[in-house]
């Protein structure tokens, strides 16, 4: 975008666009920081732009933060790695454009792709129809192609880390050195046996993962069901996944993508080419090819002009960006390793992701910290606020609701909370008991209900006061989570009154999480 003044930028943003955290970088190499774009368990990817400009100065950031990174050695396998990504194929992959393997923190930048999360378009609009996910598989094998051709297996295949956009499927990140606990941790069901086995990532791997995908785009569940991780690594390497519902011109396929044995699975290739034949054959048995005479491209690119149709990318929104008096300066060596005009994009970290509310313009706000009673609000009808237990795998109707969950209350009213700072979701829950004679209850969550996170939205315990999220999200948010996600303590409010149906409306949702250890 054009330059409004030599402090300032107007760039156009994305819609979900969450504020910074005291403790986020405001500057990346060159980059200066200007939000959050999502977080997980490899890294925090923040929405950040060139001062220098350019066709589009917008980009996204990924600060990484595995332990393993402090040990050189690995700091040289993540530069090798970045640098092999940087030379492939962009068409559908979407590689570094710049990278710092030795930086503090470790950081890679990619183009800002403009588009849905495949796990958010499914949860929302449910099961792909067999067109698009023909479509889907082609241009997903496509660009696991393009990452093999580079001797680049990704290793991080999953819905979070496929962009559906206008014009097809993209796949952004990839495992990097350091990755593999923390994906054994958040990407089990996405994961090969071999790979839940210590294998590092390979093009079998990849198979197996584009399996699982198109499995869960298939039928809107995850192919090994919900589960702890040591649960799910336990189903992957020993239960058949749940197929019913894959349309018959895939199940072939995407059964044997899914086999225990890594030497019975398909080659990349094969899954181009037998989505494409799959695709053609119902295609001559609908009689409506004929208009594809005309296209030109590949294969893969006629079946996308043809099932590819009606997808909408979330519009951006221009904001104007004040500069530091310092930032317009020339950035110094850091290695730019692909040139020409910036595709549009946005970068998932390998673990929870939440769509955050859109920034104001102007400065930086902080995060504000929740307006949190110190005791139960009461009403005559009696108090409007408790601490449940939301549990993922108790919902019954995950995209819709209501909601399920239980009262609940401290094990040992007496002992101290887990410290904060190595603390598993699921050390914490067990802290919590359900509260005397506490059954499920169901509520209402309005989209626009505010909610306050710890943990569940960043990459280990986030921005808290007192063991009090201050994170802001939404209603929205929350419920997605709940539909793919883990155990969340909080403190809920209720409305006055019943939501739709005579349900209770849940208005107000603060995690509860232990203050991470400092220093």
């Amino acid at each position: 975008m054009s330059r409004r003044s030599p402090n300032e930028m107007s760039v156009l943003v994305p819609p979900n666009l969450g504020p910074l955290a005291p403790s986020d970088p405001r500057r990346l190499g060159p980059y200066l920081v200007i939000g959050r774009i999502g977080s997980g368990g490899t890294g925090t990817v923040f929405a950040a732009v060139d001062p220098m400009g350019g066709d589009d100065p917008l980009a996204a950031v990924k600060a990484l933060h595995s332990p393993e990174l402090d040990d050189p050695r690995t700091r040289g396998l993540l530069h090798a790695r970045l640098e092999a990504l940087a030379a492939v194929d962009g068409r559908v992959y979407v590689p570094p454009v710049r990278f710092d393997a030795d930086g503090a923190p470790p950081w890679l930048a990619m183009p800002y792709v403009s588009g849905i999360p495949l796990a958010a378009y499914i949860r929302r609009r449910g099961p792909m129809g067999p067109g698009r996910l023909l479509a889907l598989a082609a241009g997903l094998a496509e660009g696991l192609l393009a990452l093999h051709r580079r001797h680049v297996p990704h290793g991080d295949i999953k819905p979070g880390n496929v962009i559906i956009g206008s014009r097809g499927p993209r796949i952004l990140d990839c495992a990097l050195p350091g990755d593999d606990e923390v994906l054994r941790r958040t990407a089990g069901a996405w994961l090969s046996p071999e790979r839940h086995q210590g294998a590092p990532p390979s093009p079998a791997a990849d198979v197996f993962a584009w399996g699982a995908v198109l499995a869960f785009s298939a039928t809107g569940k995850l192919p090994f069901g919900l589960g702890e991780p040591e649960v799910l690594a336990r189903r992957v390497q020993t239960e058949e996944p749940m197929l019913e519902g894959v349309p018959r011109e895939l199940m072939p396929l995407v059964a044997r993508a899914l086999a225990k044995d890594p030497a019975e699975r398909p080659s990349i290739r094969e899954l181009i080419g037998s989505a494409i034949a799959a695709w053609e054959q119902a295609v001559a048995e609908d009689g409506k090819g004929a208009g594809q005479a005309g296209v030109r491209g590949t294969a893969v690119t006629k079946v996308l002009s043809r099932e590819w149709q009606g997808v909408v990318e979330p519009a951006r929104l221009p904001r104007v960006i004040k500069l530091d008096d310092g930032a317009v300066r020339r950035p110094g060596r850091v290695p730019l390793l692909i040139g020409g005009a910036a595709v549009v994009a946005a970068l998932l970290g390998g673990g929870a992701w939440a769509g955050l509310r859109v920034m104001d313009g102007g400065d930086e706000p902080a995060p504000r910290p929740s307006e949190s009673p110190s005791a139960p609000v009461e009403t005559e009808e009696g108090p409007r606020t408790a601490t449940v237990r939301f549990d993922p795998t108790e919902q019954e109707d995950p995209q819709d609701g209501p909601w399920v969950f239980t009262r609940v209350e401290e094990a040992d009213p007496g002992a101290e909370p887990p410290e904060g700072g190595a603390l598993r979701p699921q050390d914490w829950d067990a802290y919590w008991v359900p509260s005397e004679g506490a059954e499920p209850e169901t509520a209402v969550i309005p989209e626009d209900a505010e909610v306050f996170c710890a943990n569940y939205c960043t990459p280990g315990p986030g921005w808290i006061e007192d063991g009090r999220g201050t994170y802001e999200t939404t209603g929205a948010d929350f419920t997605e989570y709940l539909s793919w996600g883990r155990v969340v303590i909080a403190e809920v409010e209720f409305a006055e009154g019943g939501g739709d149906g005579g349900e209770p409306e849940i208005v107000r949702i603060t995690e509860l999480y232990p203050q991470p250890l400092t220093g």
